[in-house]
């Protein structure tokens, strides 16, 4: 259940499936989230760069077209480093997932999204902790 009083965590949700980016804000934004959709990460860190847009978390899809998550994660954590990123893949690839968590990820998530997972790693990470190393059952 969303908290009522406080400011809505808001969560850049990057991901080049509009219908990801539809249904993954339609849940956060229930679950209490202010969600900002991108369909590139070009276009997010473009409205980062000139803050149009300030997100408490990214969450970020791994593979997409011209820059990707790993490549977002990096430019957030030179720029951003107190900003948390949650990269998410349809693709096992440890390589990619150990890569990511190596950067910096907050943590990373396999495709589909589990909801009651993701939501409970974002309260965390918009809360101040650190997800990577922490069960998530």
């Amino acid at each position: 259940m969303p908290e009522t009083g406080a400011m809505k965590p808001r969560v850049l949700v990057v991901d080049d499936d509009g219908e990801n980016c539809r249904v993954l804000s339609e849940l956060l934004t229930v679950e209490g989230f202010d969600t900002v959709a991108f369909e590139s990460a070009e276009a997010a860190w473009m409205a980062m760069e000139q803050t149009t847009v300030r997100p408490d978390v990214i969450i970020a899809d791994v593979r997409m077209p011209g820059l990707d998550g790993v490549a977002l994660l990096r430019r957030v954590k030179e720029r951003f480093p107190g900003l948390p990123v949650i990269l998410v893949s349809a693709f096992a690839d440890e390589h990619v997932w150990s890569e990511g968590l190596r950067v910096g990820a907050a943590d990373v998530f396999p495709k589909p999204i589990h909801g009651a997972s993701i939501v409970r790693a974002l309260r965390e990470v918009a809360g101040g902790s650190r997800m990577h190393g922490l069960p998530v059952d």
